[in-house]
Protein backbone atom coordinates (compact mmCIF):
# COMPACT_ATOMS: atom_id res chain seq x y z
CA UNK A 1 0.00 0.00 0.00
CA UNK A 2 1.30 3.44 -1.14
CA UNK A 3 0.35 6.85 0.14
CA UNK A 4 1.23 10.10 -1.67
CA UNK A 5 1.37 13.74 0.14
CA UNK A 6 2.65 16.43 -1.76
CA UNK A 7 4.18 19.17 1.02
CA UNK A 8 5.19 21.33 -1.95
CA UNK A 9 8.69 22.76 -2.38
CA UNK A 10 11.19 21.49 -4.30
CA UNK A 11 12.92 18.82 -2.26
CA UNK A 12 13.64 15.30 -3.79
CA UNK A 13 10.93 13.11 -3.20
CA UNK A 14 11.15 11.22 0.52
CA UNK A 15 9.80 8.03 1.52
CA UNK A 16 8.14 6.76 4.89
CA UNK A 17 8.44 2.99 5.77
CA UNK A 18 5.70 1.23 8.12
CA UNK A 19 6.68 -3.06 8.04
CA UNK A 20 5.35 -3.76 11.09
CA UNK A 21 5.53 -7.39 12.82
CA UNK A 22 2.92 -9.24 10.67
CA UNK A 23 5.50 -8.84 7.63
CA UNK A 24 7.85 -11.27 9.94
CA UNK A 25 10.62 -11.33 12.22
CA UNK A 26 13.31 -8.64 12.99
CA UNK A 27 15.35 -10.40 9.98
CA UNK A 28 12.60 -10.29 7.15
CA UNK A 29 11.33 -7.06 7.89
CA UNK A 30 14.66 -4.90 7.83
CA UNK A 31 15.16 -6.98 4.42
CA UNK A 32 11.94 -5.48 3.22
CA UNK A 33 12.86 -2.24 4.31
CA UNK A 34 16.14 -2.85 2.80
CA UNK A 35 14.80 -3.65 -0.51
CA UNK A 36 12.23 -0.79 -0.56
CA UNK A 37 14.68 1.48 0.27
CA UNK A 38 16.69 0.73 -2.64
CA UNK A 39 14.25 0.49 -5.35
CA UNK A 40 12.93 3.78 -4.42
CA UNK A 41 16.31 5.17 -4.83
CA UNK A 42 16.44 3.59 -8.14
CA UNK A 43 12.76 5.25 -8.85
CA UNK A 44 13.01 8.58 -7.22
CA UNK A 45 14.77 10.21 -10.49
CA UNK A 46 11.45 10.06 -12.09
CA UNK A 47 9.18 11.45 -8.97
CA UNK A 48 7.64 14.66 -8.44
CA UNK A 49 9.75 16.82 -6.28
CA UNK A 50 8.04 17.57 -3.44
CA UNK A 51 6.28 15.13 -2.70
CA UNK A 52 6.51 12.27 0.60
CA UNK A 53 5.48 8.70 -0.21
CA UNK A 54 4.46 6.34 2.32
CA UNK A 55 4.67 2.40 1.78
CA UNK A 56 3.02 0.02 4.16
CA UNK A 57 4.67 -3.40 3.87
CA UNK A 58 1.34 -6.46 3.77
CA UNK A 59 2.19 -9.84 5.63
CA UNK A 60 3.54 -11.82 2.58
CA UNK A 61 6.30 -8.98 1.37
CA UNK A 62 9.24 -11.19 1.93
CA UNK A 63 7.66 -13.95 0.98
CA UNK A 64 7.16 -12.00 -2.15
CA UNK A 65 10.74 -10.71 -2.18
CA UNK A 66 12.30 -14.90 -1.95
CA UNK A 67 9.95 -16.15 -4.47
CA UNK A 68 9.80 -13.31 -7.15
CA UNK A 69 13.55 -11.11 -6.15
CA UNK A 70 14.13 -7.91 -5.44
CA UNK A 71 13.69 -6.40 -8.77
CA UNK A 72 9.88 -7.90 -8.71
CA UNK A 73 9.35 -5.79 -5.68
CA UNK A 74 10.72 -3.04 -7.23
CA UNK A 75 8.20 -2.91 -10.26
CA UNK A 76 5.74 -3.46 -7.80
CA UNK A 77 6.56 -0.25 -5.99
CA UNK A 78 6.88 1.64 -8.84
CA UNK A 79 3.60 0.62 -10.38
CA UNK A 80 1.90 1.55 -6.67
CA UNK A 81 3.88 4.83 -6.56
CA UNK A 82 2.64 6.14 -9.97
CA UNK A 83 -1.00 5.19 -8.99
CA UNK A 84 -0.87 7.79 -5.74
CA UNK A 85 1.07 11.01 -7.32
CA UNK A 86 -2.05 11.97 -8.77
CA UNK A 87 -3.47 11.99 -6.08
CA UNK A 88 -0.63 13.84 -4.25
CA UNK A 89 -1.54 16.68 -6.73
CA UNK A 90 -4.54 17.40 -5.12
Amino acid sequence: MVYAFNRGGDDPARLGLSVGKRVGGAVERNRVKRVLREEFARISAGLAAGTDYVVIARPGAHEYIEERGAGALGERLEELVGRAAPAAAA
